[in-house]
């Protein structure tokens, strides 16, 4: 299978889980997440912002602004690349941007890449070696490569958007750890 029919099928399969037991097993990763080291030590966190049936980060966002870091939350330059913005109020810093995500207002400006500890990737399909198939743009991949060695990377998927393997591109770029609802999958580029 190509990666534009895996990325259907997963993206179908998804969309096919009833929202309650979304929210159920979001709970359960956002906790995990929340509870993690690598979170807890981190002065700068960027994440998505949950649409649809993705695995939900709201839990996540208000945990960090509530800590005192710094939450950046992204912003999509059409073709061109993706930004890390920080917010402060999921509520009043968001309006709807590219692909109808959640983005921040044209007024807040982004931060550097080296600035962040911490970054929490989507995906619609991971696997255990932390290389993952998301929504086709690149977006992700281009903007992992900018980040700092020092930089930790995690996906946060349910238990059925792991696999054993993927089909993997040269500019595919791979997350330290996947964390589901029943467990954490630790990848060869992880300094645990």
């Amino acid at each position: 299978m190509t990666k534009k029919e895996i990325r259907k099928k997963a993206k179908e399969f998804r969309d096919s889980v009833r929202p309650e037991k979304i929210r159920i097993l979001s709970g359960i990763i956002q906790d995990r997440v929340c509870s993690h080291p690598w979170f807890i030590d981190s002065k700068t966190v960027f994440t998505y912002v949950s649409m649809g049936n993705e695995a939900i980060t709201k839990d996540i966002i208000d945990n960090a602004i509530k800590s005192g870091k710094r939450v950046c939350v992204p912003r999509v330059v059409p073709r061109v690349k993706m930004e890390a913005v920080p917010i402060s109020n999921i509520e009043n810093d968001l309006h709807p941007g590219f692909f109808n995500t959640m983005e921040p207002r044209p007024h807040l400006q982004p931060v550097d890449a080296d600035e962040i500890d911490l970054v929490i990737v989507p995906g619609l399909l991971f696997d255990r070696n932390g290389f993952r198939i998301g929504y086709g743009g690149g977006y992700y991949d281009r903007f992992l490569s900018r980040i700092s060695g020092k930089c930790r990377t995690m996906g946060i998927a349910f238990d059925f958007q792991v696999t054993d393997e993927i089909p993997v591109d040269e500019h595919d770029m791979r997350v330290m750890a996947v964390v589901t609802e029943s467990g954490i999958i630790y990848t060869s580029v992880s300094d645990i």
